[in-house]
Order: C-alpha cells, then sequence, then structure tokens
C-alpha cells in the first residue's frame, strides 16, 4: 500500500471533530495531504487524487505520491498551516504557469493531463462566474461579513408556502456583494448558481462537479443581473477609454481578460458592435430597453456597446481559466 495511503491506528477517534485534533496533535500528515489535495484541486480542476471526497484504499491512488507528500510535508513544517503560502508555492511554479495549448503528440499520450505537460483548463465555479462579472463591471462591493442579501431574481422562482415570505432585492449596493453572501433556501436554491453546479446543499458534497452546458450560456447572456453588469461594463469602457469606439472596446477587452486584445477579435466585436448599433437606431424602444433607465446613457451608442460587452464576459477565456 503506498505510504500515502496508509490507515489510521486502531486507537484514533472516529468522531469527525476528535479525529481532526488527534491528526492535528500527532502531526499525522492525513489532514495536510487532504488539504493540499483540495487546494490543488482548486487550481488544477483535479486534485492529485481525483477523489477529494476519498482519499483511502477505496478511492483513485494519487498521480504523484511523492509531490503530495513533499507539498504537506511544507505545509506542516516549514508554512505553519498557511493556505496562503501553499496557494503561493503551486502558483509560481513552472508547472502551474505552463500554456494551456495543447500539442497534438501530447494529447494522444496523456489526453487527460494527468501529467501536467500542459496547463490547466479550469471551468470557473458558479460564485467565481458571478464575482468576477461584478468585479468587470466596477460593480463588485467588497464589504467583508454581515448578513446574507438578496440579488435579482426572477418572480415566482422563489416560493415559500409555508409562511409566504417573498424575495425582495436587497437595496443600494448589498446587492452586489460576493456570491458567498447571497441567500441560499434549500427548497429554492439562487437559480444562476445552480445552472452553473452550485451546491443544493440538501445533502453534505464533499465534490462539485464541473459541466459546460447551454443553460450557462443563457444564464450569462439573458439573466437580469448579467445584463444589468454588462451595461456598468459599457460605461466603464466609454469613460475609460475615450471617444473612439476600437478603442473603448480594446480597452475594455483588456479590462475584462488583462492581455491586450488581438486586432481580429476587435473586427469581430466592431461588427457585432455595428449591427447592433443599425438596429438600435431603427428601433429608440430596444435601445431604451437595453439600457433600462432614463439617462444620459439612453441611447442607440450605448446601447449597441452595452451587447458588446455582454457577448465580452461570455467569452471563453472569461468563463474558463485557461
Amino acid at each position: 500500500m503506498p505510504h500515502s495511503l496508509q490507515p489510521l491506528p486502531a486507537n484514533a477517534p472516529r468522531n469527525r471533530m476528535g479525529l481532526a485534533m488527534w491528526l492535528t496533535d500527532k502531526k499525522n500528515p492525513l489532514v495536510a495531504r487532504t488539504i493540499v489535495n483540495r487546494v490543488w484541486e482548486q487550481m488544477f480542476g483535479t486534485g492529485l487524487v481525483e477523489t477529494l471526497e476519498d482519499m483511502g484504499t477505496q478511492g483513485i491512488p494519487p498521480t504523484h505520491v511523492e509531490l503530495l507528500d513533499y507539498l504537506s510535508y511544507q505545509f506542516m513544517n516549514e508554512y505553519k498551516w498557511s493556505v496562503k503560502r501553499l496557494v503561493k508555492e503551486i502558483a509560481m511554479s513552472a508547472t502551474y504557469r505552463q500554456d494551456s495549448k495543447v500539442r497534438a503528440e501530447v494529447l494522444e499520450k496523456d489526453p487527460n493531463n494527468n501529467w501536467y505537460a500542459r496547463g490547466s483548463r479550469v471551468r470557473l465555479s458558479a460564485e467565481q462566474v458571478r464575482d468576477q462579472a461584478l468585479s468587470i463591471s466596477g460593480l463588485l462591493n467588497t464589504e467583508l461579513k454581515g448578513p446574507s442579501v438578496f440579488p435579482y431574481q426572477p418572480k415566482g422562482i422563489w416560493l415559500s408556502p409555508w409562511n409566504g415570505a417573498d424575495w425582495v432585492v436587497s437595496k443600494d449596493d448589498q446587492k452586489y456583494r460576493r456570491a458567498l453572501y447571497t441567500y441560499w433556501k434549500r427548497t429554492a436554491p439562487y437559480p444562476a448558481m445552480m445552472t452553473f453546479d452550485g451546491a443544493a446543499r440538501e445533502v453534505c458534497t464533499s465534490r462539485r462537479i464541473r459541466t459546460n452546458t447551454p443553460l450557462q450560456a443563457l444564464v450569462t447572456l439573458n439573466d437580469e443581473s448579467y445584463i444589468e453588469m454588462a451595461r456598468h461594463f459599457a460605461y466603464r469602457m466609454q469613460k475609460e477609454g475615450g471617444n473612439n469606439v476600437p478603442q473603448q472596446i480594446s480597452k475594455g477587452y483588456e479590462m475584462a481578460t488583462g492581455k491586450p486584445a488581438p486586432e481580429k477579435t476587435v473586427q469581430v466585436l466592431m461588427k457585432l458592435y455595428n449591427e447592433s448599433l443599425s438596429h438600435f437606431q431603427k428601433d429608440k424602444e430596444k435601445a431604451c430597453e437595453m439600457i433600462g433607465i432614463m439617462n444620459e446613457h439612453n441611447n442607440p451608442e450605448t446601447a449597441a456597446l452595452v451587447v458588446v460587452a455582454n457577448a465580452m464576459l461570455n467569452l471563453d477565456e472569461l468563463i474558463t481559466k485557461n
């Protein structure tokens, strides 16, 4: 049996709290290995032990036993259980900083990238997708702690037959707080996050399984929260990108992805802008509907830029960590 999968001694406590304290006191590396494996999964998409929920003899063996042992030892002894130092160690490694482009010969030998010959492509979690869009749009409220909040949700989804309670959208910028603070009801969880595989919390979820479905695109393209984020993203592009539309689009792409916009991408987005502008110039009511409010932004030009901003928030570079 591999060293990293040795069973617990017979004298180990069997309740969860007692076991955690016992493992820490005895300097047993099982807790460290579990934490390291989960951090690795968050950063690479798959853990060194794929079965996060079972690192014992019934789970899948580690792909890199020595690496798991090394990081666990460092985490316990050198990093003094600091997750921040562990994340820094992994993030600055050559393995993590690899390009995710796939070479044919590597794909043939290792289609699942178990040996990390290339960078990992990871679909962002439900919370990450929403928080990232809020941050890019400039709406994100970074306030810490406090009660849960109620972001926008279509009427009729959240029903409470037992007490007649209703979903009331939080006021001011409270509805723009991080997804962590979204009010959660087990019998009616927040739908936009459930579409991105958020946990229903009816039972314990030891591992999320990432998916990529058309329903997710419908959320980020049509959900009112994401439309509002696109509006403010467009306003931000106008404010920081200057008066030239191509420059505004280039600036928006750079703000969203952190890298300069390729010329071909700008041309595609400009085509989308021009088509949308022509449509909104012929139908002022549609332009007003896209802006959502009568203010200085209510014009065909801004409405067309909102369409472009919405498309940017749906780029593969944003929804997937490359």
